[in-house]
């Protein structure tokens, strides 16, 4: 009935914010990971919209998004990272990995910049209305302590617990990659062989910088990309990895990343050669 008179009424579309620790270290709020409990009524309606819009990201998204797109898996995703610091060790070719970390990188994104985004993948005014009557007036409260404060009107966000969440967030963040991907050289692999720029999962990307002026490219696209988005990069979760093959002492960056001995992706442990990746997995 929702896809076609686009009703929703303000208590469907209410949730309850809990907010679990991200570590034990970290008790400020910066600290905790907001999680959306949703009504019984708005998630079929959110999974069932999420279905629709599903069958587009095979099309739009390119190769170097993981999350989502039909026939690309997380293996995958691991496994071209993998495959470039092995390249990388072996050839002597100059590679830095640089992981990215966007602060909130759900909570942050403009309502506005999301359904001007939608817009611009040709997607139809009538479905785009649909996802509108889901998020307009659309309100939260947050449980303290076992009590509820709120209600809190929500502004930003696509909701982390929404099954339209990674579908939208992948989205949204395809306009930076596609930037990277399409001015970035990536590393060759062997003769034919040349593996993309970036590796995305969700908010976890993957950058392989294979020469110095990679880093103004990048610092650039972030800059625009925080700018249109309201995301906020986060320089001191970020990390470069200098692999051994790399003939650069420390990597001419202006975002501000100090180097590590070992990043994770993916929830795998990498280090800058293959045979210390595989001992610290």
């Amino acid at each position: 009935m929702f896809l076609h008179n686009k009703k929703i009424t303000p208590q469907q579309k209410h949730g309850i914010i809990v907010c679990l620790p991200q570590s034990n270290v970290d008790r400020t709020p910066n600290g905790y990971r907001p999680i959306s409990l949703l009504t019984t009524e708005y998630k079929p309606l959110a999974r069932i919209t999420a279905r629709h819009l599903r069958h587009i990201l095979k099309d739009h998204l390119h190769t170097s998004h993981f999350c989502g797109v039909p026939g690309n898996s997380i293996l995958e995703a691991a496994a071209l990272v993998r495959d470039a610091i092995a390249y990388s060790e072996t050839s002597g070719s100059p590679l830095f990995v640089l992981t990215f970390d966007f602060q909130h990188a759900f909570d942050r994104i403009f309502h506005h910049y999301l359904f001007q985004i939608l817009h611009r993948y040709g997607i139809s005014e009538w479905f785009i209305e649909r996802l509108h009557a889901l998020y307009e007036n659309a309100t939260v409260s947050v449980q303290i302590n076992g009590a509820l404060a709120g209600p809190i009107p929500i502004q930003s966000a696509v909701r982390q617990g929404c099954p339209l969440s990674i579908i939208l967030y992948a989205l949204c963040l395809h306009p930076i990659l596609r930037t990277l991907e399409d001015n970035l050289p990536g590393i060759r692999l062997g003769r034919s062989t040349r593996s993309p720029p970036v590796v995305a999962y969700v908010d976890d990307v993957t950058v392989l910088v294979t020469q110095p002026g990679d880093f103004t490219i990048i610092h650039e696209a972030v800059r625009c990309y925080d700018k249109a988005t309201g995301a906020k990069f986060n320089s001191q979760k970020s990390k470069v990895l200098p692999i051994v093959g790399g003939k650069w002492s420390q990597p001419a960056t202006e975002l501000g990343i100090e180097s590590h001995d070992q990043v994770r992706i993916l929830g795998i442990q990498y280090g800058t050669t293959i045979a210390k990746s595989v001992k610290d997995s």
